[in-house]
């Protein structure tokens, strides 16, 4: 897999070995496909959708401070509707650009309500942070944690890249099943009267840097050199960390697995599996 960093990098669509037809296909048109079979048999629809739908202008521009080897926002000195220091709301921004991978995303949860609406169904989207957990394929683009730790283990090459090459950018990890928690809630309120889109997300509890990653992996593994590149990428953000407020407001919803937790669930698998990396890049 070679030299790789990043938060969760959603370039799909973008790059030269990538299509963005196929990009369209799979995330726009196979949910319009998945709309109308429930329209056809009355059912319910659940959308895991992302972080990626909020725009990327007003991340990028956030004043920031680094404390403990992490970027965080200087809400000090800026007024950004939808931020506060729980992190990004429902309410942010969704303006494009958001990637196209975002848009595509974007644009099946503005459908799915509105087959709500027209064809009387149940609809709950669900914008997720950075899922993590063991036995996740180990890529950066999507399973930058497993990645991470496992890349680690086996003192693979890795390196920082953008924003100084240091690794402050943040993201916040919530285990999947703590999700299929949530969706089993959906599924058993079908007639429930509150807001159809929330974040769902482990939070500023479950936050840490690529930096603070590293620092965990060698509390954990042992020293490992890191590189660094501070050249940019289209789409990377240095601060991303979802508000899930309205979730445990409106579901009595909350992650049950610590930041902690998931890590060592990751490192153990990655301890009990050394082929994973190469399984993972050859998916």
């Amino acid at each position: 897999m070679g030299h790789r960093c990043c938060g969760k990098r959603k370039c799909a669509g973008v790059s030269s070995n990538a299509s963005s037809q196929q990009l369209l296909e799979h995330n726009l048109v196979g949910t319009i496909n998945v709309l109308e079979y429930c329209k056809r048999n009355k059912a319910g629809f659940i959308l895991l959708s992302t972080s990626r739908v909020y725009s990327i202008a007003p991340l990028i521009t956030l004043p920031l401070a680094v404390e403990n080897n992490a970027y965080g926002p200087r809400l000090d000195s800026c007024s950004v509707v939808g931020l506060s220091k729980t992190g990004v709301a429902e309410s942010f921004s969704t303006a494009p650009p958001v990637s196209l991978y975002g848009a595509t995303k974007l644009a099946s949860e503005l459908l799915a309500v509105e087959y709500g609406e027209a064809f009387g169904l149940p609809i709950w989207i669900n914008r997720c942070g950075v899922l993590a957990g063991a036995g996740q394929f180990a890529q950066p683009d999507q399973g930058i944690f497993a990645f991470w730790i496992n890349s680690y283990l086996r003192r693979r090459p890795l390196r920082y890249i953008g924003f100084d090459g240091r690794g402050y950018q943040v993201r916040d990890c919530l285990h999947p099943r703590d999700v299929a928690a949530l969706v089993w809630k959906q599924i058993q309120s079908p007639d429930r009267q509150v807001e159809r889109v929330q974040n769902v997300a482990g939070g500023v509890d479950s936050a840490m840097s690529l930096a603070q990653l590293s620092e965990w992996c060698a509390g954990r593994f042992g020293k490992h050199v890191i590189g660094r590149d501070s050249g940019s990428r289209t789409y990377d953000v240095p601060w991303m960390v979802l508000d899930s407020t309205r979730a445990k407001e409106q579901w009595d919803w909350q992650p049950t697995l610590s930041r902690e937790q998931i890590l060592e669930e990751i490192a153990l698998h990655a301890e009990a599996h050394p082929e994973w990396l190469e399984i993972s890049s050859s998916r």
